[in-house]
């Protein structure tokens, strides 16, 4: 019989808790799942480069992301912390971006 860690056991009680931090791909998905919410500022050319994402605690997280946008000639870099949490639905942007 193999051993199974005190981490495996709480992992499997309490599901997605253990998931991995949100990353480039979830934060650009969450972004794009706003373009339909009234109200909001959505800009279709923006894309996530990089993130970079802190536990504010159980499937919370503020992320540190770098972004551009097609539609800025210029092809500049823009920075900006956003919050993304984790629902029954997904990955949500709460705050950042295109949420005031």
């Amino acid at each position: 019989m193999s051993q199974i860690g005190f981490g495996t056991i709480a992992c499997s009680l309490v599901g997605w808790l253990c998931a991995a931090a949100p990353g480039v791909t979830v934060i650009q998905s969450a972004y794009e799942g706003e373009a339909s919410s009234p109200g909001v500022r959505h800009d279709s050319g923006l894309r996530v480069l990089e993130a970079k994402c802190h536990d504010r605690d159980a499937g919370r997280y503020l992320c540190e992301v770098t972004f551009t946008s097609s539609d800025d000639p210029g092809g500049r870099l823009y920075f900006d912390i956003v919050a993304v949490d984790r629902s029954d639905r997904g990955w949500i942007l709460t705050s950042g971006l295109c949420k005031r």
